[in-house]
């Protein structure tokens, strides 16, 4: 088993120490639409406070950075269901495969509020009638490596959410890099997310939810048996104040997973845990992950997620 030296968590500690120098901001809540793009997909990258653009190592990576999508080099496969507070589920599938000299993927995300009592000023407690709410947005996403250890990713999608009979419809773009450093296998990345133009409703327009994230990732220990992975990031989004977050992962023989994190300067959540196994089908690998999501104010959230690799 090999363990890191102190140096190795001293440049996590650092990473953790310099990003608030890297980014200030102003909050602005409720000044950006297309809220359900910052709703992370992933149970395995959740369970890990979402902290994942470092790691960025499986399918999901396309949501969370879509330049590590490059060291890819096996057609994958992935399904993710969340449960949220208020009857809200969301969705997410994606499909990745080597082309082009680089991978190429595609995904999708929906969120469906629900059925809802619809109310007016002279009926508040309902009318009778009801109502549905509900977003999507579908992408296609190309990575490539430019080097042995520098690669980019960008990811296009096309935007949407319907309340009633008001759409509002646009498009963005993910641009992402992922840089592997010669020293210990610590992995870097950055990403502009939601970079697009403003969103329309009626009359009004509402920009996207952009964020820059950066963040690093590296193992304090990895072994045969056993590896220990921390994730450490920070985040810049226009509609709120600076966020950043830790995320472990525990592997044993890279078969059976143990994860957990910790949100900081979020507004409602706080830790993630989670676990996962990897399950061999035939010629296919299969891993199936569950994360919670406890939140200080309203219940948690729950994500199920399967990933095929083949």
């Amino acid at each position: 088993m090999k363990i890191y030296s102190k140096s190795t968590i001293s440049i996590f500690t650092v990473l953790l120490v310099l990003l608030p120098v890297l980014v200030f901001g102003q909050a602005k809540v409720g000044t950006a639409a297309g809220q359900f793009l910052e709703i992370s997909p992933s149970p395995r990258a959740e369970g890990m406070s979402s902290a994942f653009i470092g790691v960025a190592d499986d399918i999901y990576t396309i949501y969370y950075n879509p330049a590590g999508l490059a060291w890819q080099y096996q057609r994958q496969a992935a399904f993710a269901h969340t449960m949220m507070y208020a009857d809200i589920n969301m969705e997410w599938a994606a499909f990745s495969m080597p082309m082009f000299g680089g991978v190429l993927g595609i995904s999708a995300m929906a969120l469906n509020a629900g059925e809802m009592d619809e109310t007016d000023p002279k009926h508040p407690e309902g009318t009778g009638r009801t109502f549905s709410a509900g977003a999507l947005s579908t992408g296609i996403t190309y990575s490539r490596a430019l080097t042995d250890r520098f690669s980019i990713g960008i990811n296009a999608k096309y935007i949407g959410e319907y309340l009633a009979d008001v759409n509002a419809e646009g498009w963005g773009m993910d641009i992402g890099t992922y840089f592997k450093t010669a020293f210990r296998d610590i992995r870097l990345g950055m990403i502009l997310g939601n970079f697009g133009p403003d969103l329309e409703y009626l009359q009004q327009s509402y920009p996207l939810p952009m964020v820059f994230r950066f963040g690093g990732a590296g193992e304090i220990i990895n072994g045969e048996n056993h590896r220990i992975t921390v994730d450490i990031e920070g985040s810049h989004p226009n509609d709120n104040l600076e966020k950043f977050q830790v995320g472990m992962e525990y592997a044993f023989r890279e078969f059976a997973f143990i994860r957990g994190g910790y949100k900081i300067q979020y507004d409602n959540e706080r830790f993630t845990g989670g676990a996962g196994v990897k399950i061999p089908i035939g010629g296919l690998i299969a891993r199936v992950d569950y994360s919670f999501t406890y939140f200080e104010y309203v219940p948690g959230v729950h994500r199920f997620g399967l990933a095929v690799g083949f």
